[in-house]
């Protein structure tokens, strides 16, 4: 009995010392983000944004505080493709900017797009939001966004009709809600709108009381084995939005057997990775008619000083994980979906 123990014991050892290797692995090359390296020849560029606490505040109409924001612009080679070049407006995940980032705009770069890879974390002092999705809120991503779209329309190098925009996860949210008609004129200027949108694995759970877009086409990429942000909420977001004039021009993409953030290059190796940080899965926050929000599970009004408290009731963990086919999948789903906005100058 005594040796079966013993046994036991350094098995579970060893299952644990694997684990934490593993764990040990991803985390290193998180917090590098070196797989991918940034592309050369970029211009490192600064604007203007604003800082919110919540969504409740920029839909008020308040201000916010002013925030510098930073990016990286990567553009076409002039050998391959012409000015003025369609461009995407790229917001990272919640681990920063990293290898996705460089990974997407290299590739972009070689169809003729330009990238403006914003950093929505360093200006604000903040590494990354993975324990705490506050540290950075979805409203100021998306004040980055604009601020990032005003940027672009000003360069003569862009052509101002084909500016779009791109985000993965905690960036998707904000690329997912950017097409939305009542966020769109509190933070755009004039009439500016991006003419398309793209959302990896984004969380759908804010619910708008004017969920109208801007008429834009946005493309909604998920994985069906995504636990961290279930696509289901986002079909469910997808059935209640509307166009300007009628039908919702969102269309939502589910890809079979994938997890969370399934295209990330330094998940590749990891068909399934423990995420025991909580993610808002169950998180549904709706608009009510005098503008504030409520978390329809708990019943909770909700707002920038208890968002922390109300987020952690209804967040689990989940999972993540690499999948090559889905990946390349949903890459050609993008460019498809740019090709058909006319983002796709033949060389």
């Amino acid at each position: 009995m005594g040796d079966d123990l013993e046994r036991k014991a350094v098995r579970q050892t060893r299952a644990g010392d694997r684990q934490l290797r593993l764990l040990v692995s991803l985390i290193m090359m998180l917090a590098a983000g070196a797989c991918v390296a940034r592309p050369a020849m970029v211009e490192v560029v600064a604007f203007e944004s604003r800082s919110y606490g919540f969504v409740d505040q920029l839909l008020a109409g308040k201000p916010g505080e002013p925030q510098q924001a930073e990016a990286v612009l990567v553009l076409p080679e002039d050998g391959n493709f012409k000015a003025p070049y369609p461009a995407l407006v790229l917001l990272h995940t919640s681990n920063g900017q990293g290898s996705q980032d460089w990974l997407y705009a290299q590739r972009l770069r070689e169809e003729g797009v330009a990238v403006l890879a914003i950093d929505s974390f360093s200006p604000r002092d903040v590494d990354h939001t993975v324990r705490d999705q506050t540290l950075v809120s979805t409203a100021s991503m998306l004040a980055d966004a604009y601020a990032g779209l005003r940027f672009l329309l000003r360069d003569p190098r862009i052509d101002p009709r084909l500016v779009g925009v791109i985000g993965f996860s905690k960036g998707g949210i904000a690329a997912l809600y950017a097409g939305y008609e009542s966020i769109r004129e509190k933070l755009a200027m004039a009439e500016a709108r991006f003419a398309l949108h793209i959302a990896y694995y984004p969380w759908c759970g804010l619910r708008l009381r004017r969920p109208v877009t801007t008429g834009a086409p946005i493309l909604i990429q998920s994985g069906a084995l995504d636990d961290l942000v279930p696509p289901e909420r986002c079909a469910e977001l997808a059935a209640a939005t509307r166009g300007p004039e009628g039908p919702s021009n969102m269309t939502l993409v589910v890809h079979p057997g994938a997890r969370h953030a399934f295209d990330h290059p330094l998940l590749e190796l990891f068909g399934k990775v423990d995420i025991t940080a909580p993610s808002p899965a169950f998180c549904e926050l709706e608009q009510q008619e005098d503008g504030g929000f409520v978390e329809t599970r708990s019943g909770r009004e909700i707002d920038a000083v208890n968002l922390a408290a109300v987020l952690a009731g209804c967040s689990r963990s989940g999972h993540a994980g690499g999948n090559e086919a889905a990946a390349e999948q949903a890459y050609r789903n993008t460019l498809a979906f740019l090709g058909a906005a006319g983002f796709l100058k033949r060389r």
